[in-house]
């Protein structure tokens, strides 16, 4: 009867193991479709990742192409103007923007200036010969060339052509950059750090306008350099094509205003390496998975060990959600900046031009006028919340790289206050030498200068002063004003992203938080030192320190010394 009592037929003794397993076998099951679902979402991401690295790229060119613009009309004003423009002035310019060609037209589009010097063609009407130059003299108009040869010497270049208008009539400035040697050419050399990747900036003629990769023709061309991609982009913008046995993704973007495309192309296999790593982890966790799910059938007793796993596991993920949430507070302080900032103006100009519209015949015309000003104050206002947005992006990308050069101090002081007297009752009061030389670059100090004059008479009180010291070491600049001054709870946050002091003057005043921030980080990109101290009896100054300027002995060693520091995007 003992012998009966224990023994247990085959069938009840699996009875027991039969649910676990058909438990294991299910879930083991779904874990494979979830990983072969997760591979194919992850091979998805990386080509979306692509594509939004290769429209971030065009954006960047698209803002290059737009600061670039705005410098040379912004110079050309300051140093073109004149009656009778010399030729010191207009190779100073030249220089400064590290351009190795440019031109100077009248308002019929003949030569006044050209560089490097070539008399042959003083006085010819270079509008025939080049469509941008043509656009810029006939329509008034920004416009950037195709792959042309240089007017001097022929060299394959793309150029930049601004009109601007003076006392003396209409004239255009265009300045161009050597295709093989240039910043776009450096940028897309390191946007994409992909294995095998194929970039290339390409005009509307088929010309290779930049690449990461050495280009040795006179003027490069793009469908003899990759005549299957050429092909394929003739179809649509993005896609894949076959080529040598392999599969190829590509996508491309278009530089709005220029005659330009922006394309990138890499193999599927480079591109899914990416991934692979994550991949292969997600196969051996499944199959770990598996493993343990066995393990646990066979023996629970090592569900404890399990729990100290879900205990680390769970460790991380709070520190991985405490490192999200920090990111997700500065999204939202970014996001917080568009919604309300940059709405409200735009808001004010669609508000302000619907009641004029709609009461316009029984409105008088000095209400007109009025509303009309509204109107333009907010779109400043809109322009210029654009601008500090391009700037961060810049900031952020680390595309705004100083070039410095031998700069008179006194002149940029002077120019930068001048720019906001335009607007002030009370101007701003400049105490300076005659003259004051030290290495610094012109359009990131005008922009430095600029957020400095603009808090001080934003938030300060008159009268408003910059005062130019020429130490025995370097030179510096002070920007005073005599208002209540910064608080001190707040010094600690001073020139922190998005930082507004939360008592005070600052309150009653719009502001994004990112003036002082624009000043000290373009102050460390240009070597500069920017301080902070009260005023007395009350207000505040800055203190801008600039590196002293190696002297000039000689015509040619200054001439040196311009030609040898390239512009800010030389």
């Amino acid at each position: 009867m003992r012998g009966l009592r224990e023994y247990r037929p085959s069938w009840l003794r699996w009875r027991f193991v039969a649910v676990p397993v058909v438990i294991w076998l299910v879930l083991t099951t779904i874990g494979a479709a979830g990983l072969l679902h997760a591979q194919h979402n992850s091979r998805e991401r990386q080509v979306q990742l692509f594509e939004l690295r290769v429209a971030l790229m065009g954006d960047f060119v698209t803002s290059y192409v737009t600061d670039l613009i705005e410098r040379e009309r912004a110079v050309a004003l300051a140093v073109l103007t004149g009656p009778a423009v010399s030729r010191h002035d207009f190779n100073r310019m030249v220089s400064g923007f590290g351009y190795p060609a440019a031109v100077l037209l009248d308002e019929s589009g003949r030569v006044l200036h050209v560089a490097p010097d070539n008399p042959a063609i003083d006085g010819t009407d270079l509008t025939d010969r080049y469509a941008h130059l043509r656009t810029a003299v006939k329509q008034r108009r920004p416009a950037v060339s195709t792959v042309v040869p240089s007017a001097a010497r022929g060299t394959p270049v793309v150029a930049f052509a601004v009109p601007f208008d003076t006392a003396s009539g209409p004239r255009v400035f265009s300045g161009a950059i050597d295709i093989r040697h240039n910043q776009l050419s450096s940028y897309v050399s390191t946007a994409l750090s992909l294995s095998g990747v194929r970039i290339q900036l390409v005009d509307s003629s088929g010309a290779i306008v930049a690449a990461n990769r050495p280009l040795y023709d006179a003027i490069p061309n793009f469908t003899g350099d990759d005549p299957t991609l050429a092909a394929a982009l003739r179809h649509q913008p993005t896609g894949r094509y076959e080529q040598d046995g392999n599969t190829w993704r590509y996508a491309s973007e278009a530089i709005p205003g220029t005659p330009w495309r922006l394309s990138a192309t890499v193999r599927e296999d480079v591109l899914g390496a990416a991934s692979a790593d994550s991949q292969l982890a997600g196969s051996l966790a499944l199959t770990a998975a598996a493993v343990v799910g066995l393990i646990v059938v066979a023996a629970v007793a090592r569900s404890r060990r399990n729990r100290r796993d879900l205990q680390r596991n769970e460790a991380e993920l709070a520190q991985r959600a405490e490192q999200l949430q920090q990111a997700n507070a500065q999204m939202s302080d970014f996001l917080a900046m568009l919604t309300h900032d940059v709405r409200q103006p735009l808001a004010n100009v669609v508000a302000t031009g619907e009641l004029v519209l709609a009461d316009w015949e029984e409105i008088d015309q000095d209400t007109k006028h009025h509303y009309l000003r509204r109107m333009i104050h907010a779109g400043h206002r809109a322009s210029d919340l654009v601008g500090e947005i391009l700037t961060l992006a810049q900031l952020d990308a680390g595309a705004l790289v100083a070039r410095p050069v031998r700069l008179d101090i006194a002149h940029a002081a002077r120019e930068a206050a001048g720019a906001h007297n335009t607007t002030l009752e009370q101007p701003i009061i400049v105490v300076a030498p005659d003259q004051c030389t030290a290495l610094a670059d012109p359009a990131l100090l005008q922009l430095i200068l600029g957020n400095l004059l603009g808090n001080a008479t934003k938030y300060g009180a008159p009268p408003v002063t910059v005062t130019v010291v020429n130490d025995p070491d370097h030179v510096r600049i002070h920007v005073a004003d005599h208002g209540e001054g910064i608080p001190e709870a707040f010094l600690p946050h001073l020139f922190d992203r998005f930082s507004r002091a939360g008592t005070g003057i600052a309150t009653t005043k719009p502001g994004t938080g990112l003036g002082l921030y624009f000043v000290r980080q373009l102050a460390n990109a240009s070597g500069l030192t920017i301080d902070y101290r009260p005023n007395h009896p009350h207000g505040a100054v800055f203190d801008l320190t600039l590196p002293h300027a190696p002297p000039q002995r000689t015509a040619a060693g200054r001439d040196g010394l311009a030609n040898g520091v390239p512009g800010i995007f030389g």
